[in-house]
């Protein structure tokens, strides 16, 4: 039987895993980088979700430490400033499942990549929320 992995050990198989995965989808066409995306940015399931719940219990266990006076109190405040800010972008994109899914699923099209100005309209729509 194999021993449970120390968090040093997990930590830097997660890490490992996420780069591979991040030259995977560097790489990806159209629909993979679809199927890619939809099952990372999964609210629930996804990488993204599970980062969210993992940095909520850090909330949990700093705000624990906290109280007890071990950690200062304004990491517990970090901390839980960035799990609602990861849980409202996994709510923001987990409204795009439908667009993955479709994109992931559907035939594939011979089209020329966007132009400059498709692609500059894209970003600039984006940041202005």
């Amino acid at each position: 039987m194999t021993p449970p992995a120390t968090a040093d050990a997990l930590t830097a198989g997660i890490t490992l895993q996420l780069d591979q995965l991040s030259e995977r989808l560097s790489q990806a066409g159209p629909q993979q980088a679809a199927q890619i995306l939809r099952q990372v940015l999964d609210a629930d399931s996804g990488v993204l979700g599970r980062l969210s719940a993992l940095v909520a219990t850090g909330t949990y266990v700093t705000k624990h430490h906290a109280q007890s006076g071990v950690f200062p109190a304004e990491m517990w405040l970090a901390l839980g400033r960035t799990a609602n800010t990861l849980y409202d972008l996994a709510l923001d994109l987990d409204e795009h499942q439908e667009v993955f899914e479709e994109i992931a699923t559907r035939h594939p099209l011979t089209t020329s990549p966007p132009t400059a100005t498709q692609a500059t309209a894209l970003v600039a729509r984006g940041r202005h929320r």
